[in-house]
């Protein structure tokens, strides 16, 4: 018990995010990015990706700009310290990928497939997002900012230091999650599912009232 007070008063640990200063980079066109190449220093702006499968390819000090991204499969992917800005994708599928030292801004992606992978120290900001699928994936450092999502998926992911900044999400699923210093007070909730998942998070007053109904339909309580 004694343990569970100190835990509690423990103050919570913010996204540590690394450094990025992204120079020297070589003007480089989409038909080098292939399936599991490594690519380091290179930029890409102003192009179409469709229909390419690109399983496997590494980015190292990358910056992807206005970019359509449609029918790509980044399955088992790496991305690592690297840029992408003025993103527009009905879907970026990077199931089991590594991504380390990004920065997503500015971008439109219908569904963010990233379930089973490795995420650390990730900035997503000034974006719309439909679906974040970060089920089953070990996520750490994260921070959204100014970003409207409409569903959040942390299904069975283990989470440590994530937060929000002044975001809008629809609806936020964790079950069986492992939340560890994840900070939901900068996002606007709408809808939570399975709320034991929740264990490790931390809200505001505001936020209790607001979830108050899906509390008490969880503990199986009338409200009256």
């Amino acid at each position: 018990m004694e343990s569970d007070r100190r835990e509690r008063s423990r103050p919570i640990r913010r996204p540590k995010i690394d450094r990025l200063n992204l120079t020297g980079l070589d003007d480089l066109t989409v038909d080098a990015l292939q399936a599991h190449e490594s690519i380091e220093f290179g930029r890409f702006q102003d192009a179409e990706l469709v229909d390419r499968d690109l399983s496997g390819l590494t980015l190292t000090d990358c910056e992807l700009s206005n970019l359509t991204i449609d029918s790509v499969e980044l399955g088992g992917g790496r991305i690592f310290d690297s840029v992408l800005a003025g993103i527009n994708a009905p879907r970026l599928s990077a199931a089991r990928a590594s991504i380390r030292n990004v920065r997503l801004r500015g971008s439109r992606v219908g569904a963010f497939d990233l379930f089973e992978g490795k995420v650390r120290s990730l900035v997503v900001e000034d974006s719309r997002l439909g679906l974040v699928n970060l089920r089953g994936s070990d996520v750490r450092d994260v921070v959204f900012r100014d970003c409207r999502i409409d569903e959040l998926d942390l299904s069975e992911a283990a989470v440590a230091r994530m937060s929000f900044e002044n975001c809008t999400v629809r609806a936020l699923e964790v079950h069986r999650s492992t939340l560890i210093d994840v900070d939901l007070r900068g996002a606007d909730i709408e809808t939570v599912r399975h709320l034991d998942g929740l264990r490790g998070a931390v809200v505001d007053s505001d936020q209790v009232v607001q979830f108050a109904a899906h509390f008490a339909a969880h503990l199986g309580l009338v409200v009256e």
